[in-house]
């Protein structure tokens, strides 16, 4: 389908991760609404609606990392006192 740079066990730990991030949500009309929304997702990337950019979003470093985020401009990161 789409030319993904990721081995197929990557994709499914992401698809997981996913799934995990809402483990513990309770409440019926929120549960409807990512039923919904997981539903589109999956029409989206089966009928090419998406570019592999879209699918690589989920691929982002900074998704995956919880340390400490880098500055987004060279200003920001000399007045953090970052070399």
């Amino acid at each position: 389908m789409y030319s993904v740079p990721q081995p197929v066990s990557a994709v499914r730990t992401r698809i997981r991760q996913e799934f995990e991030r809402h483990r513990f949500v309770n409440k019926l009309p929120v549960v409807d609404v990512l039923l919904f929304q997981s539903n589109a997702d999956f029409q989206e990337t089966m009928n090419f609606w998406r570019q592999t950019t879209h699918i690589m979003s989920y691929f982002k470093e900074e998704s995956f990392k919880k340390g400490p985020k880098l500055p987004s401009s060279f200003i920001e990161g000399f007045l953090e006192g970052r070399n």
